[in-house]
């Protein structure tokens, strides 16, 4: 097993639900939570590194969205008083999405699903990205502030 890059566990997705190269979308939007619900049930978190805009029309024409850990810093925390210094990992995982003017689409042109680095779907959730509140707890929040608990 080469540890330097490898796939994640796919146990749990069907082969649809699976990024590839050549998936159309009708909008950016779509093929954006597409990819995030992708990463949310691999186990990591996303980032939008660059998106190209049309000169003249101002819309989006592609986006290049990355693992939100994709460069190499170490934390400025002296290293003993944390136990893990590591920020970022320098994974390589992206994905890159176009829009295709003859077909009026939004296509995925380049996808890299190799990590450099385990995930964990279980720790998914404690991602700020990931983190929902129910609409019980956001009436209880607000109804505790109202009243000054």
């Amino acid at each position: 097993m080469d540890l330097g890059y490898e796939l994640p566990d796919y146990g749990c997705l069907r082969e649809d639900e699976i990024p590839r190269v050549g998936m159309q979308f009708a909008q950016l939007q779509l093929a954006h939570e597409f990819y995030v619900s992708y990463t949310k049930k691999i186990g990591f978190a996303i980032k939008i590194r660059t998106a190209t805009c049309d000169k003249i029309t101002k819309e989006a024409i592609n986006q290049a969205i990355h693992y939100n850990q994709d460069g190499f810093r170490g934390s400025h925390v002296k290293a003993p008083t944390r136990k893990n210094t590591i920020l970022a990992v320098g994974c390589k995982v992206r994905i890159y999405v176009k829009f295709d003017r003859e077909k009026q689409e939004w296509i995925f042109f380049k996808v890299e699903l190799r990590h450099s680095h385990p995930c964990s779907a279980k720790k998914a959730m404690h991602y700020h990205e990931y983190r929902e509140l129910t609409m019980h707890a956001k009436c209880m929040i607000e109804d505790n502030d109202e009243v000054g608990i």
